[in-house]
């Protein structure tokens, strides 16, 4: 997929621009917000300097709450496998299992074939002008619009959107970049598994590293090591045959080869100054990024992409504003329950002890993952719920 940009400027403010609206990154969040863009009329300049398919090291976990914003835009999830809901399990102590509720579900998407998916149907939108295969390399505030450089010339439009994950030059141009905080990495594979049955996320709770695999088809399953740089890895040992040793104690029944792609993917919990101000806004991992361990960042971003498609169709007065104040209570809310999984994991006797409680009582579970995937606050948890999470 590679399109070129047309020249083809429109009107607005009585004189020509190039877009309304510049997104930045065509991942999933930024490919989703042309997308709504483009069916509210917006005229968007979508642009990525990868060409798809592409991939990329990701949890590959969709939760509902993602699945219902695509569904609302008519993109076509059936080819990926469902998820009925999310497994911890720690060694020689059980499992205990969360199901999603109300009848919503979960895919696995491997992201290979998902970006090119959620692209492509940007790119067919009305209103949408794809460019792929375009680097973007600053831009530039002007009183009244911005302008976006490319290597294929420039855009000027009303607002800029950086979908450009993790490591946002966005965030750069606008001075709002942060060093990442955390010293976790992941080790990311996919590995051959016949007729796995699998219809959820497992996550295994090892004494030095996670292990979190979820299924991404028929016959394959996405597994990732999440740990510190020291619990990754031994000195001196190559990433294939560290990611094979975590992987096997964790699921004895898969096969690593000895070829296996790995790739690495951290440091984690990267938070910009800001996600928004004027005619720069930051969308999904750009936005912030806490830790695959609770694989909600996708659904989150799509989330948000929503929130902001409709701030900037509906010709809201400041859209920054209103953004900054939403995004904050998302975040805060993705915060705690981001450091209540990293508690779970850093200690085996608190994660033994929570697993038997959520083992007593699995509606804890539940409400846990609608608390993760936003549908349900944190005041939703009751004095039960607490004690059942401390093992009481």
């Amino acid at each position: 997929m590679n399109v070129r940009p047309g020249r083809s400027g429109w009107m607005w403010g009585g004189r020509d621009i190039d877009a309304e609206v510049a997104v930045v990154g065509a991942g999933p969040a930024g490919s989703a917000l042309a997308a709504m863009l483009g069916r509210a009329g917006v005229r968007t300049v979508l642009l990525d300097r990868a060409r798809f398919p592409r991939d990329k090291p990701c949890g590959e976990g969709l939760l509902p709450a993602g699945v219902s914003v695509l569904e609302e835009i008519g993109v076509p999830l059936h080819p990926f496998p469902t998820l009925g809901g999310v497994s911890y399990r720690v060694p020689l102590a059980g499992s205990a299992n969360g199901d999603f509720v109300n009848g919503t579900t979960g895919r696995g998407v491997r992201r290979l074939a998902f970006d090119h998916l959620l692209a492509g149907h940007a790119q067919s939108t009305p209103n949408v002008e794809a460019w792929f295969g375009c680097d973007a390399g600053g831009l530039e505030l002007r009183s009244r619009d911005v302008v976006l450089r490319t290597n294929a010339g420039d855009i000027g439009c009303r607002f800029v959107i950086g979908a450009d994950g993790l490591r946002s030059r966005v965030a750069g141009w606008m001075g709002w970049a942060r060093a990442p905080r955390s010293r976790r990495f992941g080790l990311v594979g996919h590995l051959a598994a016949p007729r796995h049955g699998v219809d959820r996320v497992v996550v295994t709770l090892g004494p030095a590293a996670e292990v979190y695999s979820a299924p991404t088809g028929p016959d394959e399953l996405l597994v990732a090591v999440l740990s510190s740089k020291r619990g990754l890895r031994d000195r001196d040992e190559p990433a294939r045959e560290a990611y094979a040793r975590h992987v096997r104690s964790a699921h004895p029944e898969l096969s690593v080869p000895g070829d296996v792609t790995v790739h690495g993917a951290g440091p984690f919990w990267v938070r910009p100054t800001r996600v928004a101000a004027g005619p720069v806004f930051l969308l999904g991992d750009a936005a912030g990024f806490l830790d695959p361990l609770t694989g909600d960042g996708m659904s989150d971003a799509l989330v948000a992409a929503r929130k902001l498609a409709s701030l900037i169709s509906s010709e809201e007065p400041d859209p920054a504003l209103h953004y900054r104040r939403w995004e904050r209570g998302q975040w805060r809310r993705r915060l705690f329950v981001n450091r209540l999984a990293l508690t779970l994991t850093g200690s085996s006797g608190f994660a033994r002890r929570a697993l038997r409680g959520l083992q007593r009582r699995p509606s804890t579970l539940n409400r846990l993952l609608e608390i993760n995937d936003g549908t349900r606050g944190i005041s939703s948890l009751s004095l039960r719920d607490w004690t059942a999470l401390v093992g009481v």
